[in-house]
Parts: C-alpha cells; sequence; structure tokens
C-alpha cells in the first residue's frame, strides 16, 4: 500500500502542474504558465502529462514568434531542450556533475 502511495505522488504533482500551467496560461500569465509546464517536463520526465506541457510551451513559442519576440522565442526552445534532456545536474551535496540516467 505504501509503494502505491509513493508511486501515486508524482503522478499527482505532475497532474497538479499541468493544471496549474493550463490555469496561468487561460489567465494570459504566459511567462509564469511557461516556467510551470518547463518544470514539469524537467522534474516528471515520465509522467503522461509531458507532451500536454510540451505542446503548450510549444503554442506559446510560436505566439512569441507571430509577435516577432524572436529573442524571447529562441530562449524559450532552449529552455525547453534544456528541460527535456536533464542528462547533466549538480548535486547539492557535493555541487559536482554527475549524469541522470533517464
Amino acid at each position: 500500500m505504501a509503494k502505491q502511495a509513493r508511486a501515486s505522488v508524482p503522478e499527482a504533482i505532475s497532474a497538479s502542474l499541468l493544471s496549474l500551467g493550463r490555469t496561468l496560461d487561460e489567465q494570459g500569465k504566459v511567462h509564469q504558465a511557461l516556467a510551470v509546464y518547463l518544470k514539469l517536463i524537467e522534474h516528471y520526465p515520465s509522467s503522461q502529462e509531458v507532451p500536454i506541457a510540451t505542446e503548450r510551451v510549444l503554442a506559446i513559442v510560436e505566439e512569441f514568434r507571430k509577435k516577432e519576440q524572436y529573442h524571447v522565442a529562441m530562449r524559450t526552445l532552449d529552455r525547453l531542450e534544456a528541460a527535456r534532456q536533464g542528462e547533466w545536474q549538480i548535486t547539492r551535496s557535493d555541487h559536482s556533475l554527475r549524469e541522470v540516467s533517464q
């Protein structure tokens, strides 16, 4: 039972992050929504919400492009790529780089 509860916690968090991102997006708080979507993608890469969050990030990038905000669009794409890769991260305990398997 405890094992099942532990497994459902990341699922609940990723679902909550997607819901929060959508709410912020609908309220026009695009930059805040992006931060939430990217956090979901980075921290819960195997969750079922990642494709939806990625789709929303790409839609927002397209809106930046249409508004000729090319720098913001490119920076957002860079952040998306970094969130999706997650190959290296700094560990807080020893501040060294370590490879993270996906």
